[in-house]
């Protein structure tokens, strides 16, 4: 890096920009521009002061202060399903990390190549020859891609009634663009548990493990982090809510990012919970016992909601009658500044006692002097009672005079000690709400990591070592409540999916009340390193089943998810205990019994547009239809060459062939479920006349008749303004 002079003085460039050895400094860069101002001032020449200074003013507007990260690190992904062609991106299976090649020819099942590096023409090494069955196709983030869902499985056990969960195994940030197609501005929460980070080789960038001595470390992940959370914020609805889990490796650099960066969210409140109560052991002698969940909101009218109240704010309320829980509580406040009579004079009033008869005099208030006028003096027999405190100062009652009458009528105020000489008043107090204000602060027991993460999770499988450190049950159900999933028929998205504790606490938050919550998880198939090593020595790689088995969608989130829906593993065996809390009817959930839930489990796949017929392309598109109208009803598959489809089940129906219209419409009369219709023609003036024909009451989208083009991601058009990279 060249040094600045400035006038003769010489500025070292260490002490401008960081050195691009040092790990930390060549991600974060400490910028010395207000250094840099203060030697301008001290140029002489005005007309070279003021050159410089324009100069310098021009720089700040185009460069980062603040964190400042390496982001344009290039990211791929392979796709090993499609063949191996002239002119393609490759890698070799068994090489980890961005060692990529460009093919130039193939002959005799041998590719010469080219070595190449992303977003740049030239090339290293050339002519290597690689047999073809050694190498897989490879897409940089920035190529079209064209993607398909493949159904893989699903489990039923919700009823026609109820809508589906999705699970996705993919690529989250390929997932994330195919998502937007159908619920940009739709989603209620995001849920994510990211990587932390921790340099213990516990994630992967460009498949290649991410550990300590990675001097890129912290840009990767803020790399991968930035362009999936800014995809992630336009899936949101406009009061939608983000939270992200995370630890103290990267919680810093999260927040500076999501503070610098446009991606329009807004910082609502950062909670530490308490998932170690034991401690995690360091290497600095501390012990961790605390994660962070950090919640974002789209705007400033984004509200949290209540948690439950605690056993022990639930006790206090230790009588019941016909409206509710309640407790006698003494109606003279007690506290802080507000409670006393300077504070509120309109709460400083006589209550007329006689025996345990009660009676509040009629007042008028002297505005001037802010105080009460008493109308009517008291009674033979009757003892005036003032909110004064032991200690004399004058208090404010809890209620104001027209409400104590109402609290009177319906009998919910009394006299105690009503034969003293200082009789108090008390009234009924009744809960707010059956929530409290979430605090920043969570404690209870059932946030542990292990009791109600790793326990949990061996007790679904059986056995121990599935999934390295699943979150609490208990801590995601409460996340999400307080994001937004109080509303029964929240749609919750989780594009870190891990082991499936978001679907597990969603699809347990419905058995409470009841209600129709949707979730969909995004987790790739990563098969973790001393296993992928293994494989690799027996010539297995990413798209052969062995390999496929092994990863953690398949062997991990799949099975949870379907087991606890199921209430028993596939060999039949039920699964032990019961879940913390009751059902809406007021019963212990035994985890056995399972989950009234219906969850679809796909595979998101890559066309091949050069081989794809136009039928089995239809095919291809068929579950991102479905998706969009709400995954509702049991998805179907399409049977045939026809002029239209409709889904027994779903609510939508398309017309692939524009000139049977007017059949189509006389089919379409038939079925009153229909919401959504798809429309497929090139002609945006056809499909303007078919919408109008069909009238405002369907969701109308056009479909090219080249599907390929209806869906394709990688694109600026779907990324937005600046692309992948």
């Amino acid at each position: 890096m060249r040094p600045i002079f400035i006038s003769g003085t010489r500025v070292p460039a260490e002490n401008c920009f960081a050195d691009s050895t040092d790990s930390h400094a060549s991600e974060y860069g400490f910028v010395c521009m207000a250094k840099i101002e203060d030697l301008i001032a001290q140029i002489p020449d005005e007309r070279l002061r003021k050159g410089i200074a324009a100069e310098v003013k021009a720089l700040k507007k185009t460069k980062k202060f603040g964190l400042v990260f390496e982001e344009h690190l290039p990211e791929t992904v392979r796709l090993p399903k499609l063949p191996v062609k002239p002119g393609e991106l490759v890698a070799i299976k068994r090489e980890s990390g961005n060692q990529l090649w460009r093919v130039k020819t193939i002959h005799k099942n041998v590719a010469t190549c080219d070595r190449a590096v992303v977003g740049y023409p030239a090339s290293g090494e050339a002519n290597q020859e690689i047999p073809i069955s050694d190498l897989v196709v490879v897409r940089s983030f920035g190529d079209a891609i064209y993607p398909a869902l493949v159904p893989v499985d699903r489990v039923e056990r919700g009823g026609p009634d109820k809508p589906w969960h999705l699970l996705i195994n993919a690529d989250n940030f390929h997932a994330l663009q195919l998502l937007l197609y159908c619920y940009e501005g739709k989603v209620d929460v995001i849920y994510i548990d990211p990587p932390y980070n921790t340099g213990a080789r516990d994630w992967k960038y460009n498949n290649d493990y991410v550990d300590k001595t990675d001097s890129f470390r912290h840009s990767k992940w803020l790399s991968m982090m930035k362009k999936r959370l800014q995809l992630a914020k336009r899936l949101l609805k406009p009061n939608g809510i983000l939270v992200v889990a995370i630890d103290d490796f990267e919680v810093h650099h999260l927040r500076t990012l999501m503070e610098q960066e446009s991606t329009g969210l807004i910082e609502l409140g950062v909670v530490v919970v308490r998932t170690s109560p034991s401690g995690r052991p360091t290497l600095t002698g501390f012990r961790t016992q605390h994660d962070y969940a950090v919640f974002y909101g789209q705007g400033g009218d984004t509200k949290i909601a209540q948690l439950d109240k605690s056993a022990a704010q639930l006790a206090f309320y230790n009588e019941e009658d016909k409206t509710g829980r309640f407790a006698w509580v003494n109606m003279r406040k007690r506290g802080g500044a507000n409670t006393r009579r300077i504070a509120r004079p309109k709460q400083f009033y006589p209550i007329y006692v006689c025996g345990e008869l009660i009676r509040i005099p009629e007042l008028e208030w002297d505005k001037e002097n802010r105080i009460y006028k008493v109308l009517s003096a008291p009674e033979l027999g009757e003892v005036t009672v003032l909110p004064i405190s032991p200690t004399g100062e004058d208090r404010i009652w809890s209620l104001s005079p027209k409400t104590a009458k109402a609290y009177l009528k319906r009998k919910e105020i009394r006299v105690e000690d009503a034969n003293s000489d200082n009789p108090q008043i008390f009234r009924k107090q009744r809960p707010i709400s059956q929530g409290s204000q979430p605090s920043t602060f969570w404690d209870k027991a059932d946030y542990s990591t292990v009791e109600h993460g790793s326990v949990l999770l061996s007790d679904i499988f059986g056995s121990s070592g599935n999934f390295n450190f699943p979150k609490s049950l208990s801590t995601v159900a409460d996340c999400l409540r307080i994001a937004g999933a109080n509303d029964p028929e929240s749609l919750i998205l989780d594009f870190f999916g891990g082991s499936g504790t978001t679907f597990h606490a969603t699809a347990l938050l419905n058995a409470r009340d009841g209600g129709s919550r949707r979730s969909i998880l995004v987790t790739n198939n990563e098969v973790d390193e001393q296993a992928a090593k293994k494989l690799a020595d027996e010539g297995v790689f990413l798209g052969n089943k062995q390999y496929e088995v092994a990863g953690i969608c398949e062997a991990v989130t799949w099975p949870r998810c379907k087991f606890v829906i199921q209430g028993q593993r596939d060999d039949k065996t039920e699964l032990p205990g019961n879940y913390l809390g009751e059902d809406e009817d007021g019963n212990v959930m035994a985890v056995k019994d399972g989950l009234e839930e219906n969850l679809e489990y796909l595979r998101l796949d890559f066309l091949n547009p050069d081989e794809v017929a136009r039928g089995d392309a239809f095919q291809a598109i068929l579950p991102i239809l479905w998706m969009m109208a709400g995954c509702r009803g049991r998805r179907e598959e399409s049977k045939g060459s026809q002029s239209w489809f409709f889904p027994k089940h779903a609510p939508f129906a398309v017309l692939t062939k524009e000139k049977k219209f007017r059949a189509f419409r006389e089919v379409l009369a038939e079925r009153k479920d229909i919401e959504w219709i798809y429309l497929v023609t090139d002609s945006e003036e056809n499909f303007g006349l078919m919408r109008r024909a069909l009238g405002r009451k369907f969701h109308c989208v056009q479909l090219y008749k080249s599907y390929l083009e209806n869906f394709r991601i990688n694109t600026p058009e779907v990324l937005g303004e600046g692309g992948a990279a």
